[in-house]
């Protein structure tokens, strides 16, 4: 396309109605520049692969304090601390700050993500795939978001985080009610209903911390806890954002991810067939299906002074939305990046996807996520080849950063 050739507009408070049309949009955004003004989310789009690379590892100044009270105007700045206490903690958020508290908070989060900790669950969560996998065989139909991939990553995480599992029933609500007030289409009622998700999540939360401070467990709220009350290494509000940051986005971005690429390999024999036949290869194969199936669609940063990016002037405070769903599928960086290729990877010189960021705040759970859906895929389809699709329009969530569907009614007979 020629260089000249102005990006078009995409509505991104429509995500949910554009559905599998937001790739080939982001694509056209792509080609046309890389780096648009768009409207929709008053906020700069960043498209491509070398770029949104850049803006990781910080080559352009770029800040992840994204969460000003500001950005609840929809609420009366006056009304605010009584209306949404919890919510306006956000800019206190692992997901929202920068060093040195990003790094204080990592250096916290980082020990229940780590390989070894990963790899004590790995039996747990083969357990509970195999439940799952069998329950789901013995219905005509399931629908896979809630009865397969959430009922699996809610119970991992739970386990790992020490969250009692009567409440996990409660997750994808809670996370659905973070992630879409936390984007572009939020208002006041989106607001609130992030606040009373919150607030639900404090009162069970609550009751665990102080249960914690009488008999300490071996999982990750009790590390917290001590790390708050013994070695002041947390303050209240940031042991609470660890935990909903840990809760929702630990779970949610694992199920969508699931959920998307089990949908993209039913509809591949020959990507389930050597998913099968090759489990030394899972790693990659399951980079490849989440390069694919396109869940992280986008992560935001805020321009952290007035700079120039490709002939565009960003000021200070502006928004920009590095696009991982376009760099992933950016042509100068992979070879047919519209199939799904098992074998991509193979060759070690292949450039690698941003499916989990990048620089200082690439995934912390990448590991857990990646365990999960090594064992699931080929336990998967190697009980159930002939599982199947049943819904021709499956409806998806609104949210831009999270890209996932909202349900997805499956067979697996």
């Amino acid at each position: 396309m020629n260089a000249t050739v102005r990006a078009p507009q995409v509505d991104f408070r429509a995500v949910a109605d554009l559905g599998d049309a937001l790739l080939p949009r982001l694509a056209e955004l792509r080609e046309a520049e890389p780096i648009s003004w768009n409207d929709s989310v008053s906020g700069w789009i960043v498209t491509r692969y070398a770029d949104v690379r850049d803006g990781f590892d910080l080559k352009v100044p770029l800040s992840n304090d994204r969460f000003p009270p500001s950005y609840f105007d929809a609420i009366p700045a006056a009304e605010r601390p009584a209306r949404i206490p919890l919510t306006l903690t956000a800019q206190n958020w692992i997901i929202g700050v920068d060093p040195p508290q990003h790094t204080r908070l990592r250096g916290m989060a980082q020990k229940a993500f780590s390989r070894k900790v990963v790899e004590q669950l790995r039996p747990y969560a083969r357990e509970v795939i195999d439940r799952v996998l069998t329950d789901a065989g013995e219905r005509t139909e399931v629908e896979f978001l809630e009865d397969v991939a959430v009922a699996i990553t809610g119970r991992v995480m739970g386990k790992l985080l020490g969250f009692p599992e009567e409440h996990l029933h409660n997750l994808r609500r809670w996370s659905w009610d973070m992630n879409v007030a936390l984007g572009p289409k939020r208002n006041e009622q989106l607001i609130l209903q992030m606040e009373h998700s919150l607030q639900e999540m404090k009162a069970i939360l609550d009751v665990e911390i102080e249960s914690r401070r009488r008999h300490s467990k071996d999982d990750f709220l009790s590390e917290l806890v001590l790390a708050r009350d013994a070695n002041g290494q947390l303050s209240n509000d940031e042991l609470l954002g660890l935990c909903f940051v840990t809760l929702s986005a630990g779970h949610d971005t694992t199920a969508h991810s699931m959920t998307l690429g089990f949908r993209s390999l039913v509809r591949d024999p020959g990507a389930r067939k050597r998913l099968v036949e090759t489990p030394d290869h899972i790693t990659d194969m399951v980079l490849e299906i989440m390069r694919f199936g396109a869940m992280s669609t986008t992560q935001v940063r805020v321009a952290a002074e007035d700079f120039v990016w490709h002939g565009k002037s960003i000021r200070k405070g502006d928004f920009l939305y590095l696009m991982i769903a376009a760099a992933n599928r950016d042509p100068r960086a992979f070879k047919e990046p519209e199939k799904l290729n098992l074998a991509r990877y193979d060759d070690r010189s292949s450039n690698r996807p941003v499916v989990f960021g990048g620089g200082i705040h690439y995934c912390i759970g990448h590991l857990l996520a990646n365990m999960q859906l090594g064992e699931f895929f080929p336990e998967a389809f190697r009980r159930y080849p002939d599982a199947r699709i049943l819904d021709d329009k499956p409806t998806w969530q609104p949210s831009l950063v999270f890209r996932g569907l909202e349900r997805l009614r499956v067979s697996f007979r």
